[in-house]
């Protein structure tokens, strides 16, 4: 606002002033919000940053508009609301390549556009009717737009994400190629918008782990779970990696100790997907243990939070492990009782195992599906 904008006979003083009173309130309640995020209340931050974000359109202005459906999104994609997260990150991306709204973009609009192609894929990542072709498209355009604008030093986060794909297509030197240069960037742009250094940390973790690297995965999990600079959101995804390369290793103790320490941190995020993962690993150190009481308690947990948040990979696990445990319930005695428990939560999952299967282009999870389905049959015909 100019001095001359004063003086202008269009100038509408009422109107400046009511909007002058919401930019304050979009200031108190983004403060509001972002306190929240720090103390991972993500349900309480996305109530702010909705009433933000309506104001912020009700004034017309686009750098706080883009802003606050940004921060909106990322707390509905930190609660599983994956859809409605998509259809902002969506809107981001038309925004980059409208040319009226885009010449109006500074460095901070950029970084929410930037996050905009960042987390569509991250979204659509837990669509199973998203292929990955098509995500992997998204990223290409995204890195090609951030060239375009002078920010190539921000591509830290897309280029995680291609080597996340590639890892779920099991292209795994690939993934550890790309997912090493996020890497690289992250640590030589940390003021850079996208994914923390934690969370490039736990992706490279879990991609060691998959490729058997176990002692440099527990080395790069712990340096988040024992670091004071990261937060509890990646340190509960640290402590997970780690009680999963124990259970690798046979180590028991160390993967319940390690799944507890995870599972005190996922109760504290108001989030329904890590305390369903938290409670999935620990049944799964249960049952190893053969503590098959506790594993089923454990499992029935994660039934309850998987159906509440919806996320097909989740649902899809639980199904898978709940047959498992009742096929090892048939093999010890009773098949008659077990085995058709067995099959029905194998019926449950093949359709959801064909969705995720279709996503990456393989037949990995199906095909499990059906070597079970064989396994009942050979126990009782």
């Amino acid at each position: 606002m100019t001095d001359f904008d004063f003086l202008s006979d269009d100038f509408d003083i009422d109107t400046y002033l009511a909007h002058e009173e919401k930019r304050e309130e979009i200031q108190q309640l983004d403060q509001l919000a972002s306190d929240c995020w720090d103390e991972l209340q993500y349900a309480k931050a996305e109530k702010f940053y909705q009433r933000a974000a309506d104001l912020a359109a009700e004034i017309n202005d686009l750098s706080l508009l883009i802003k606050e459906r940004f921060s909106l999104a990322a707390m509905q994609l930190m609660q599983g609301k994956d859809q409605a997260a998509l259809e902002v990150f969506t809107w981001l991306i038309g925004v980059a390549y409208d040319p009226e709204q885009s010449r109006k973009l500074d460095d901070d609009d950029l970084g929410y556009v930037e996050g905009g192609f960042q987390n569509f894929v991250e979204a659509g990542r837990f669509l199973p009717e998203m292929a990955a072709a098509d995500l992997e498209r998204v990223i290409d355009r995204g890195l090609d737009w951030l060239a375009g604008v002078g920010k190539r030093n921000w591509s830290a986060g897309l280029r995680l994400l291609r080597g996340t794909l590639w890892k779920e297509q099991g292209k795994l030197e690939a993934a550890l190629s790309e997912i090493e240069a996020a890497l690289a960037l992250c640590r030589r742009h940390p003021d850079a918008p996208g994914y923390t250094l934690g969370t490039h940390l736990c992706n490279l973790g879990d991609l060691l782990q998959e490729m058997e690297r176990l002692d440099a995965a527990a080395d790069t999990y712990r340096e988040v779970a024992e670091g004071d600079e990261f937060s509890g959101f990646v340190q509960r995804l640290a402590w997970q990696g780690l009680a999963q390369v124990a259970l690798a290793r046979q180590d028991w103790t160390e993967a319940e100790t390690c799944t507890l320490k995870s599972l005190e941190l996922a109760r504290g995020i108001e989030a329904l997907g890590p305390i369903c993962d938290a409670y999935n690993l620990l049944g799964t150190v249960y049952y190893n243990q053969e503590r098959l009481t506790q594993c089923i308690e454990a499992k029935i947990q994660t039934w309850r939070y998987a159906r509440q948040s919806g996320q097909a990979g989740q649902i899809y696990r639980i199904y898978w492990d709940m047959a498992e445990i009742r096929i090892y319930q048939a093999k010890q005695g009773n098949p008659q009782r077990y085995i058709p428990k067995a099959r029905c939560w194998l019926r449950w999952a093949l359709p959801l195992a064909m969705r995720l299967d279709r996503q990456v282009g393989l037949t990995k999870r199906q095909d499990k599906i059906r070597e079970l389905q064989a396994e009942c049959d050979s126990l009782l015909p």
